[in-house]
């Protein structure tokens, strides 16, 4: 069975985060996320930062339950999926994913890291020093998406095999 291919933007929305910048920023301090917090699948949050959000934009760069976090730059495509009830916001360097209904969060994540692990997605970045995967490259991207139930599966069974590795590793 073959799979339809859509454009990422067609599935989802994405948003790069906000600039941090002390003197223009204003607002209300909140905690938000850096590259740095972002791993494989996880967040790293013992050093979790505040920066000023004013009212008209917390919901353009809120990260909800739910939503994948991908890095822009440091390792482009580094993902993990928000997970936590509590809304967390995010800074420029990173993007924001908020899946459509065609398409799980967890699946895309596993799709960005088969794609940063085998070189495909490097095609994407920019930059000759410091590596970044721009909005509109991420947008571009295409995605399999088979149906939902189908991509929940495909999730099961690989969490299932990086279980048996995490116990044979144990």
């Amino acid at each position: 069975m073959k799979w339809p291919v859509s454009r990422l933007d067609e599935l989802a929305d994405s948003c790069l985060g906000k600039m941090l910048d002390k003197q223009k920023n204003r607002g209300t301090p909140r905690p938000y996320l850096r590259n740095i917090n972002v791993r494989w699948g996880t967040f790293d949050l013992h050093d979790v930062q505040e920066m000023p959000f004013e009212a008209d934009e917390l919901e353009r760069y809120s990260v909800r339950q739910g939503d994948l976090v991908v890095c822009e730059g440091g390792e482009p495509g580094r993902c993990a999926v928000w997970t936590q009830a509590s809304p967390m916001f995010i800074q420029k360097a990173l993007h924001r994913v908020r899946c459509g209904p065609d398409l799980a969060p967890t699946f895309l994540a596993y799709w960005l890291r088969h794609l940063a692990g085998s070189g495909k997605l490097a095609k994407q970045f920019t930059g000759t020093t410091i590596q970044h995967l721009p909005g509109v490259k991420l947008a571009a991207l295409d995605v399999p998406h088979p149906p939902v139930s189908e991509q929940r599966r495909i999730v099961a069974a690989i969490e299932t095999h990086f279980s048996r590795l995490d116990a044979a590793v144990a």
